[in-house]
């Protein structure tokens, strides 16, 4: 996906409709808080609004894909606190509205399943300001659904209600209408019910409700935190109060509930439950937390390093050389590394044709392969087996007619041979140099990108770390490693340490910080997978 407030109408064909409009409210679902449960049409709007307004159980990650120059305002309530009354957020929407701003009201679930969308599409009906209502993936189906629990099935559903349980059933006027659902032959789907549970249960067998039917409860379903429980009508609510389950969870009474047993799935992933540190660059976390994600695991971004750009004048000008012909061959060590010289190639009005004199382009792995295809169009020549530095400098070939190949390593000095160009990072070392030039190569390096440091962690990240509610950390690069304990300046942590490859662990033991697993291969994928290995770790002692 595009980063924040890219051209997601262009990236999706147009499937996901037009941009948000000026001087429109677009009442939006985000969904039950899976992000990739966000729609189409959703993921547009979010990335060309002027404001977005949004509940607090409206899933956070979407939030990313918000120009960075939109104005954000929290104005939902959270379970028992206290939220911007409705009358303020109408008023706030209409004046934004007004102000021809494009607005999206951002809501939990779908705006017209118990969202209160429908009161503010009145409002703004009332008000004269044009609005837009766009369906989320509504928890109703969704969570059940996460926790294997169809709300109908062939032989033993053949429908389902949708009702709140926010009301309480004691009291004497309510729209909830306990002797028709006592006697409803399907599914009963519970939204907001947790904190009356017990009375609904009472008044339902009290009506007719089987007290022995399956009944289940989900809490925060499909996401990482996603816990579930199994009971029956009459045993459901001491056993919610047993597990201490609190909101936001849905009730589901019915016989399908029972199907859970046989059908749950998300519950089942490596990584479920776990929290994943990624302390990658910002522009490099999303790969490896959709990874994380799609593992079951909730990834923890805080990047440890900044990329900024690095010398782009000797950018451009080695850009021009390369395409001169000056370079006869160019050695990628990063996907930052791609970026600077496809960044360059642009500014200088050129385009991939730029690389068509090197006679051998060289990746040390195939991400910074898929990154160079990706901006370039370009196929790497040379991709050695193992994604590290060290392992490009052994694979790379014998300069033609080099005549030093026997010689020892004091022949390594510029100029030796034909000239290699190598975009890299300011800190980077000289490891590669040497082994190019070791091999009749001049190696000319050029500081394509500059790395940096954060001033601290996001806020919260070094609370969890202490407290432990970390249960892994994900270091990709020896930059992330010294950056962290740069970060961390004495505090406590906890977390096992998973490492991308021999060099991060090289650095992580020189500070001190046990690696529990290594990753092999040496790449995104092969970091995903030592991940589940670690969380296997954690699981049996």
């Amino acid at each position: 996906m595009v980063g924040p407030g890219g051209d997601l109408v262009t990236l999706l064909g147009g499937l996901g409709g037009p941009p948000a409009r000026p001087g429109t409210v677009h009442l939006v679902g985000g969904g039950p808080g899976d992000p990739g449960l966000l729609t189409l049409r959703a993921a547009v709007l979010l990335s060309t609004c002027d404001v977005v307004l949004y509940d607090r159980l409206s899933p956070p990650e979407v939030l990313d894909l918000v120009p960075d120059q939109a104005e954000r305002l929290m104005v939902g309530k959270r379970y028992a606190e206290t939220g911007m009354p409705r009358a303020e957020v109408d008023a706030l929407m209409a004046s934004r509205a007004v102000q021809g701003k494009a607005v999206v009201r951002l809501k939990g679930g779908d705006p017209f399943v118990f969202g209160r969308g429908s009161e503010e599409a009145e409002s703004l009906h009332l008000a004269g300001i044009p609005f837009e209502v766009v369906s989320g993936v509504t928890s109703a189906v969704a969570v059940p659904a996460a926790a294997g629990i169809p709300v109908t099935h062939r032989g033993l559903s053949a429908g389902f209600a949708v009702v709140t349980g926010h009301e309480d059933p004691d009291k004497r006027t309510g729209h909830v209408d306990y002797t028709t659902l006592g006697r409803f032959p399907g599914t009963l789907v519970l939204l907001m019910g947790v904190n009356h549970l017990a009375e609904i249960t009472d008044q339902l067998i009290a009506h007719g409700r089987d007290p022995d039917e399956p009944a289940a409860i989900v809490q925060w379903g499909t996401t990482p935190r996603q816990a579930s429980l199994r009971a029956t009508v009459a045993t459901i609510a001491d056993a919610v109060a047993v597990a201490g389950i609190r909101s936001p969870a849905i009730t589901v009474i019915g016989a399908v509930a029972g199907l859970s047993e046989v059908l749950a799935w998300r519950e089942q992933r490596p990584l479920h439950g776990l929290r994943v540190l990624v302390p990658r660059s910002r522009e490099q976390a999303s790969m490896l937390s959709m990874r994380i994600r799609s593992l079951g695991g909730e990834a923890v971004e805080a990047p440890t390093i900044e990329i900024r750009p690095g010398d782009r004048s000797a950018m451009d000008v080695a850009v021009e050389d390369l395409a001169s012909g000056a370079y006869a061959a160019i050695a990628l060590t990063s996907p930052n590394g791609v970026d600077a010289l496809a960044d360059a190639i642009d500014r200088v009005g050129l385009d991939g044709r730029a690389l068509a004199g090197a006679g051998l382009v060289a990746c040390v792995g195939p991400g910074t392969a898929a990154r160079l295809w990706e901006r370039l169009r370009v196929h790497a020549d040379l991709v050695p087996p193992v994604s590290t530095t060290a392992a490009l400098g052994q694979a790379w070939p014998e300069a033609p007619s080099h005549e030093f190949a026997d010689r020892a390593v004091e022949v390594e000095v510029e100029g030796a041979g034909p000239a290699v160009l190598l975009p890299r990072a300011d800190l980077a070392t000289d490891q590669l140099v040497h082994a190019l030039r070791h091999k009749g190569w001049d190696a000319v390096r050029v500081d394509a990108y500059v790395t940096a440091a954060p001033d601290d962690f996001p806020a919260g990240v070094a609370d969890a770390l202490a407290e432990g509610s970390i249960d892994l950390i994900a270091f990709a690069s020896s930059s992330t490693v010294r950056n962290f304990v740069a970060l961390l300046d004495g505090r406590d942590w906890h977390g096992r340490i998973v490492s991308i490859g021999p060099v991060t662990s090289a650095t992580c033991m020189e500070l001190g910080l046990p690696v529990a697993v290594e990753a092999d291969p040496h790449t995104l994928d092969g970091l995903a997978d030592a991940l589940v290995a670690a969380a296997a770790l954690r699981d049996a002692t």
